[in-house]
């Protein structure tokens, strides 16, 4: 006999499902852009990406089933996780960026809407929520990133900019040393980026939130509703918005590390 447990989250939720060999699996409802991200894990399985969960089919109720990822997912708002966690994720990150260098995908139709992707702008396909609460952790340590039903065209600073969101976190207030320390972690495990960049990008991906927000209202989207109703919308904006106020502190912490450098 199957036992079934229900995850409530902001894209529908999913139905994690033993059954009666022991073996657990992720069932997850679908939409227009299914095609499109089960393209994408597929590549990035030909690319041996570690830590991401592979496409099993569909199951008699049309939704989509996954291999499960063990490890725990955790609430930002709640904890932080050490430094290299952070670096592992950042790293991770960047190995997925490579890996996407040269997909391109035959369907344009993502969770966003018909959206191709924009080559001479520096845009790849880009994860798009890629906060602590999709990270896989196990004993403390990075380990995966599930819920791609997000996946889109972007830019990959963006990305980090999110992931350092929410996995410094920047969306909470914190000893501004220890942001400025873990900003720098951040990007140099990813490479290429200072953290200064990476601070002023954090801005810009707030601004790709409240817009993806929007035409996900105009369009319905179940799980952006969600997220609206749930209250979720009203406390990122809060925390935008005291962000907002301490960003100046922390670009001088991180001016004065670099002249000290």
């Amino acid at each position: 006999m199957n036992e079934s447990e229900y995850l409530p989250g902001g894209s529908g939720g999913v139905w994690r499902i033993r059954d009666a060999d022991g073996v657990t699996r992720v069932h997850r409802p679908t939409g227009p852009w299914t095609p499109a991200v089960h393209e994408l894990l597929e590549h990035l399985r030909t690319k041996r990406l570690e830590g991401i969960p592979h496409v099993l089919g569909f199951d008699d109720e049309g939704r989509e089933v996954l291999n499960y990822l063990p490890g725990e997912t955790l609430d930002p708002e709640q904890v932080e996780v050490r430094d290299a966690a952070l670096a592992d994720a950042a790293a991770w990150l960047s190995k997925f960026h490579r890996a996407v260098e040269d997909f391109e995908p035959t369907s344009n139709l993502w969770r966003q809407g018909e959206q191709p992707i924009h080559r001479e702008n520096g845009e790849i396909i880009c994860h798009n929520d890629p906060g602590l609460y999709n990270w896989v952790i196990v004993d403390g340590d990075f380990a995966g990133m599930i819920d791609w039903d997000r996946a889109g065209p972007g830019q990959p600073i963006d990305d980090l900019a999110f992931l350092c969101w929410s996995g410094v976190p920047l969306l909470r207030e914190l000893p501004l040393e220890d942001v400025a320390r873990r900003l720098h972690v951040a990007a140099t495990a990813y490479g290429g980026v200072s953290a200064a960049q990476l601070l002023d990008a954090v801005s810009h991906r707030m601004g790709l939130i409240a817009d993806r927000w929007r035409v996900g209202l105009e369009n319905g989207d179940p799980g952006t509703l969600a997220l609206k109703e749930s209250g979720i919308m009203a406390r990122h904006e809060a925390r935008v918005s005291a962000f907002t106020e301490r960003r100046d502190e922390i670009r001088a912490l991180l001016t004065e590390e670099r002249a000290d450098a």
